[in-house]
C-alpha cells in the first residue's frame, strides 16, 4: 500500500529476467557464429598458404610435382594447430606450370555442425633456365 492508501501495482516485476532469457541465447550464437567464421576464414587461409609453399618447392628448376604436394602438406599440418584437420595436398600441371591443391576440414565449434571442407589451390609457373638468344 502506497501512503495514500492506493494499492501499487508493479507490473513490471520480472521483465529484466524475461529480457534476459530472450535476448542472452541470441547474443550467443551471434557470437559462437562469428567464431565459427574466423575458423573457417583462418582454415582457409592455412589451406592457401599451404598451396603456395609447396607451388614454390615445385617450380625449382629440376624439382619435381610430387615435392610440391609433400612440402604443402607439411607446411599445413604444422602451421594449422589443429583447426585445419584431414589435410591432404595433391600437385600437378604441365611442363610450364604447376598447380597445387590442399584440402581439409575446418575445426568446428558447434556439435551438431559438421566440420566445413576447405579447398584451396595455387598455381604458377616453373622455373627453367635458358640462355641469351635461345627462346626454347
Amino acid at each position: 500500500m502506497s501512503r495514500c492508501g492506493v494499492p501499487r501495482v508493479n507490473d513490471e516485476r520480472g521483465i529484466i529476467s524475461a529480457e534476459v532469457v530472450i535476448a542472452l541465447p541470441v547474443v550467443m550464437v551471434t557470437i559462437l557464429a562469428c567464431m565459427q567464421l574466423c575458423l573457417l576464414f583462418f582454415a582457409q587461409s592455412v589451406a592457401l598458404a599451404a598451396a603456395q609453399e609447396g607451388v614454390r618447392a615445385a617450380r625449382a628448376d629440376g624439382a619435381s610435382r610430387t615435392a610440391g604436394a609433400a612440402v604443402a602438406r607439411r607446411y599445413a599440418e604444422r602451421t594449422a594447430g589443429g583447426f585445419l584437420h584431414a589435410i591432404s595436398a595433391s600437385s600437378g600441371g604441365d611442363a610450364t606450370t604447376v598447380r597445387v591443391t590442399v584440402r581439409g576440414r575446418s575445426l568446428s565449434l558447434v556439435p551438431f555442425l559438421p566440420s566445413i571442407q576447405v579447398t584451396e589451390e595455387a598455381a604458377g609457373a616453373v622455373e627453367r633456365f635458358t640462355s641469351p638468344g635461345r627462346t626454347s
